[in-house]
């Protein structure tokens, strides 16, 4: 086999094992998933054994592309680092690419940071791209994006972070729910209260959002798709839900009201690598650290 034909499919090998699907890799990569299958199809003939099940949906490593999988991981790492480098050097010294979560659409403090992050920095070239807080994290830990606007995880450390938004979850019920008719509610009104629950990857965010309610006595209805599809299930099924922010601007038959001794906690934080010290990239941290500070919640870590 030919290492410097194939290294490049090895790179993209990675991908496909990572994500577990070979369209999922493609869309990352910004190719074709036919051409991507032929790829790998031909680095598999170069290798003389295969890397993938060509049973079911999802892209199943063989025992060979595991054992190949554990083996290739440093390369790709290399290929990340190696195109980090170029792209500070070369003709994307002045480019950022901004990860932006998914569920972080309504925030106020999101268009806040991007006008901040151009407006303090005209020369800038700002690339976002968006995925869940677990994906965002991943790739920032891999340098393939320079900041995010993402939930908080458990393991910061290797970040620096700045906290941009922090409120206290309310809870929507249906208009004809008799907890409405209360003058306040309290957690102990909770218990066997049936919630709508999405399924979510932060473990940080499901700990401060989700189970003081679940400790509280609540019923999980769990919905896999993520918050917005758990409002839709929550407003079909007339039954409660943990409201982030965006459902307020939803006109519907769900009513928002507070727990008044609810120690349940969202925070929205943007977050860079404690390492990166590239000159663009200081200096659009200076400007997320306005808009932190604008709302009280510049605590650099």
């Amino acid at each position: 086999m030919r290492m410097d034909q194939d290294l490049a499919r090895i790179v993209q090998f990675y991908h496909v094992a990572r994500a577990k699907s070979l369209p999922a890799a493609a869309f990352k990569l910004g190719v074709e998933a036919a051409w991507l299958s032929r790829q790998i199809k031909q680095l598999e003939s170069h290798l003389g054994f295969l890397l993938f099940d060509s049973e079911g949906r999802y892209a199943k490593l063989t025992s060979e592309g595991a054992a190949f999988y554990d083996a290739v991981k440093e390369i790709a790492d290399a290929s990340r680092r190696i195109h980090s480098v170029a792209r500070a050097l070369g003709s994307g010294k002045n480019e950022l690419i901004l990860g932006l979560a998914d569920s972080s659409f309504w925030l106020p403090t999101r268009k806040a940071l991007i006008d901040s992050i151009t407006e303090t920095n005209p020369g800038i070239v700002l690339k976002t791209v968006f995925s869940d807080t677990t994906g965002l994290m991943n790739q920032l830990a891999e340098r393939e994006i320079d900041m995010c606007l993402a939930g908080r995880l458990h393991d910061m450390d290797r970040y620096d972070f700045l906290t941009i938004y922090k409120s206290r979850p309310r809870l929507l019920l249906p208009e004809e729910s008799p907890l409405l008719e209360r003058p306040q509610l309290k957690m102990a009104d909770i218990d066997g209260l049936e919630i709508a629950v999405p399924l979510i990857d932060n473990d940080y965010s499901f700990a401060t959002i989700y189970a003081p309610f679940l400790n509280a006595g609540a019923k999980p209805h769990w919905v896999s798709e993520g918050p917005l599809a758990a409002f839709h299930f929550a407003l079909a099924n007339r039954i409660a839900l943990i409201a982030w922010g965006f459902e307020d601007a939803v006109n519907s038959s769900l009513r928002a009201t507070d727990v008044i001794d609810c120690d349940a906690s969202l925070e929205v934080i943007v977050a860079k690598n404690a390492d990166d010290d590239r000159e663009t990239v200081r200096k659009a941290w200076a400007g997320a650290l306005l808009v932190a500070e604008a709302v009280g919640g510049a605590v650099a870590e």
